[in-house]
């Protein structure tokens, strides 16, 4: 019998390695210092209406600064639009500040309907931002929907009622009755329980939400991953007043007893010092950690991220910030934003294994009202990273 031949084994497949592309920002504090500055100005010289307009340039500049692969990002969001949603959020802060002066019925009904349209506006707001955010000249695009944020704002809606209650009894100067005290101190306990499972779930649906172009986001992150980060901070954050209490408690009956009241006070100042520097760091690990979990656990199309960002040098950054702050009076401002800004984006790696000019591609989204994007500025609601 003729020997057949023997099979060829398969060749190997060549896999090519993913590409970095590490985030870049070239703003620099001189350069945004000029934006800053005509922007305050402006802002003051007409009582609040230029500050749309300072929003779009100051959006602009942190955009056209920021790349990836050697391409920017871009905003293109209106003036006039953020200008109109400002001002619809400025007649609802101003019914809710003079709604309990005439009564109670009055705020509780006011309070409600600023409930119940509040994660409407978030969801207007995020719908702006992404709308009017690109690369490359491709628009992002939030596909959140509505009753999803309004489950992640229930338990808020419900705990924020006896939180904006405690400003009419603080007026009172009877007090607040016994019922209203209970129920704030259980508010309170089961909104810092529920707060890292919050934060997670809003982070989620923000990043689980977000398109670039046809390509969809993922958040695989966990609630363990946020109570995880919750968790450490708050046990070093007892721990650190349990040493403060113990400490103080020694020394004042140590030193009293002894009559040397200027070592008491030499002491305490040191220790006060202590105790400030750490929450300071304790403050940048929180901001690192976060920003760690957030990014290490969010992909786009094929594309991953990666973010390595450090808790010394963000508390470095953090502690000469402050100090400058102080000794400029405030001009130092759009300094410190550059620098902070600049490190934590550039902890930020984005990776992918097909390079970046296969995975682009190109979507339409729908015009969206900038109401949300005002109102939520006023509010004071962050939902950036």
């Amino acid at each position: 019998m003729q020997e057949l031949p023997a099979a060829p084994w398969p060749s190997p497949v060549s896999v090519a390695p993913p590409t970095d592309y590490p985030v870049r920002f070239l703003g620099t504090g001189s350069e945004y210092f000029r934006i800053w500055i005509v922007n305050l100005l402006l802002t003051i010289v007409t009582l609040g209406i230029y500050s749309a307009w300072a929003k779009v340039r100051r959006l602009k500049y942190m955009y056209r600064n920021t790349q990836i692969a050697d391409s920017s990002f871009d905003y293109h969001g209106s003036p006039i639009a953020i200008l109109k949603g400002r001002l619809v959020a400025l007649v609802l802060l101003i019914a809710y500040n003079f709604s309990f002066q005439l009564s109670l019925i009055a705020g509780v009904v006011t309070l409600a309907f600023l409930a119940a349209i509040f994660p409407w506006l978030i969801r207007q707001s995020l719908r702006f931002r992404a709308r009017y955010s690109s690369y490359r000249g491709i628009h992002f695009q939030f596909v959140g929907g509505l009753a999803e944020i309004y489950l992640i704002a229930a338990p808020l809606i419900f705990l924020v009622v006896p939180f904006a209650l405690l400003g009419f009894y603080a007026e009172d100067k009877a007090g607040p009755p016994v019922w209203f005290a209970a129920l704030f101190g259980v508010a309170t306990f089961i909104y810092l329980v529920l707060l890292p499972y919050l934060h997670y779930r809003f982070k989620r649906y923000q990043h689980g939400n977000t398109l670039l172009g046809s390509a969809v986001a993922r958040f695989t992150a966990t609630a363990g991953n946020f109570y995880a980060v919750y968790g450490i901070l708050f046990a070093l954050s007892l721990g650190v007043g349990i040493i403060f209490g113990a400490v103080m408690s020694a020394a004042g009956t140590g030193v009293f007893s002894s009559g040397n009241g200027a070592s008491f006070g030499i002491g305490l100042i040191v220790l006060l010092i202590a105790i400030y520097a750490f929450y300071f760091l304790l403050f940048a690990a929180f901001v690192v950690l976060i920003q760690n979990r957030i990014w290490n656990h969010t992909t786009v199309g094929e594309v991953s991220f990666r973010s390595n960002a450090r808790v010394l040098p963000m508390a470095r950054i953090y502690l000469v910030n402050i100090l400058l702050l102080i000794v400029t009076l405030g001009l130092f401002t759009p300094f410190a934003v550059i620098r902070s800004l600049k490190y934590r984006l550039e902890s930020v790696t984005a990776v992918t294994a097909t390079g970046m000019d296969q995975f682009l591609g190109s979507a339409s989204v729908d015009q969206v009202a900038a109401t949300g994007e005002g109102a939520a500025d006023l509010f004071d609601v962050d939902i950036g990273l």
